[in-house]
């Protein structure tokens, strides 16, 4: 079964993804700090990650290295309120796989979510 995890500081954040996800088939992990985050990363496999710490990828960090540790999964998608497209940009090309702007409509991350997964099958 795959293996989602939903990354943010705040637990409504989570609860809220997790519910708009619960039509979704998947073993879902809540993180709530980027240590915790960064250490079931390095002690699992997991297929896909969602979050809204937008800032934990800016700067020259090394996020995206201490995530995938050096592979190509987790997907990494980042929801998050009006971003310039700078940093849209940014992210993208730091790695992550989909910026997704809030709100969004249940149905489209759910869609965005069961498509992504069926790629890396």
């Amino acid at each position: 079964m795959r293996k989602i995890v939903i990354h943010s500081l705040r637990a409504e954040f989570r609860a809220l993804i997790r519910g708009l996800l619960s039509n979704v088939e998947a073993f879902f992990v809540p993180s709530s700090s980027r240590e915790e985050l960064f250490r079931i990363c390095q002690t699992s496999k997991c297929d896909l990650l969602l979050t809204d710490d937008v800032r934990m990828f800016m700067n020259g960090s090394d996020a995206i290295n201490r995530i995938r540790q050096g592979g190509s999964l987790p997907q990494i998608f980042v929801l998050s309120h009006d971003l310039s497209e700078e940093s849209v940009t940014s992210l993208l090309e730091e790695g992550v796989n989909q910026f997704i702007a809030l709100p969004v409509a249940p149905d489209r991350l759910c869609k965005k979510v069961s498509t992504q997964y069926k790629k890396f099958v």
